[in-house]
């Protein structure tokens, strides 16, 4: 059959309601009928009708909608909402909501299995072999002790933007998933809140001043209303695009990505900011300024990315996502043995950037010296 929800169809096929349905309530049933009882913003409800052995019977199916926003644009949205009120009904006192028997997954084969009872969900990879390499990150510390380049330096920071410049080349540009990544940059538990909400107390910060973290968080909701509708930019992230094990280099230099986080689809510079930070933050933590080899792999980046993409534009919304990234390396707790004039000049960057309207490569020293 095909159920209507939303924008979209769903097909499920009745023999596999019949056997599920026979498993949830153990005996046989026979399915009878699957009606549409309507669908408001944020669910499609369906009577399922049914004999079984004890008679007829009536339940709602329920099913989330995916088109509307409201953070539901990917299964485990949908699959979360659904399993927090599953709960929630299950353990509300009797006789005060109708009873919720189950949750179940629609698979790709057509299946339908029980989800309901799972308190947690695991996530079963192939191992990352030794041929993999070694975390980009390794490939840093040994710039910083040499203090210069080599070819081969040059060559895997121009393999690192060609890899991003060819996945940002999907494009979706949808709103709904666009506004939602700008809205989750600032609101999101792993992205800019989250992580100052993870810091120890502000008050006793030996960096910064409360006024100067809230101050970010403000300027950092202004950016967002003033990009959150470039849904032309909308493309395929990685969404943690960083150096710690994030990204790999074989023996023959090609890349090895793991960890692709968050979202699917959103705003290039999340990744462009999550590498390229990286350099600034590597350059301060092991000399306490921005030295040469760092800012020439900066500018290498940021030159390749804009030779295969021609995405000038990238440079008017990078702000907000630079101050993401910068109050993750400036973490007192992520890196405790940064000393605090260290994570000054960070935040000096992360000030100074949103300041501007749209961020420029030569103001690197700028942005990392200037007062604020």
């Amino acid at each position: 059959m095909n159920l209507p929800v939303g924008s979209t169809v769903i097909e499920i096929d009745d023999l596999e309601i019949e056997k599920y349905l026979s498993w949830l309530f153990r005996g046989h049933v026979k399915l009878l009928s699957v009606e549409k009882l309507g669908e408001g913003f944020h669910n499609a409800g369906f009577l399922v009708t049914f004999e079984s052995d004890r008679g007829s019977r009536r339940i709602i199916m329920r099913i989330v909608r995916g088109d509307t926003g409201w953070g539901h644009d990917y299964p485990s949205d949908r699959c979360g909402v659904l399993l927090l009120q599953h709960r929630l009904a299950k353990s509300a006192p009797p006789g005060t909501c109708p009873a919720s028997y189950d949750v179940a997954a629609l698979t790709v084969d057509g299946s339908i299995k029980s989800i309901g009872d799972s308190i947690e969900f695991l996530h079963f990879l192939e191992e990352v072999p030794e041929s993999a390499g070694e975390p980009y990150s390794k490939d840093l510390f040994k710039i910083s002790e040499r203090g210069k380049l080599t070819d081969v330096d040059r060559l895997r920071v121009k393999l690192i933007s060609d890899y991003l410049a060819d996945l940002h080349s999907m494009k979706n540009p949808n709103p709904t998933l666009y506004m939602r990544h700008i809205r989750d940059l600032v609101g999101h538990g792993e992205m800019l809140m989250g992580v100052i909400d993870t810091y120890p107390n502000l008050d006793t910060l030996d960096f910064a001043s409360k006024r100067e973290i809230e101050n970010i968080e403000v300027e950092v909701v202004r950016w967002r209303n003033r990009i959150k509708h470039l849904s032309h930019r909308c493309s395929r992230i990685h969404g943690d695009m960083h150096p710690f094990g994030n990204v790999r280099f074989r023996k023959d230099n090609s890349i090895f990505t793991l960890d692709r986080s968050r979202e699917e689809f959103g705003e290039p510079a999340d990744d462009i900011t999550s590498m390229s930070i990286n350099y600034i933050f590597f350059s301060l933590w092991r000399h306490g300024r921005l030295t040469h080899p760092f800012k020439e792999l900066f500018k290498l980046f940021l030159d390749r990315y804009l030779d295969n993409t021609g995405d000038y534009e990238i440079f008017e919304v990078m702000a907000p996502f630079y101050a993401f990234r910068g109050l993750v390396v400036a973490h007192p707790i992520y890196y405790p043995d940064l000393e605090p004039d260290k994570r000054r000049k960070i935040l000096k960057f992360i000030i100074n950037v949103l300041k501007d309207e749209r961020f420029e490569i030569d103001r690197l020293d700028d942005y990392l010296e200037s007062s604020n």
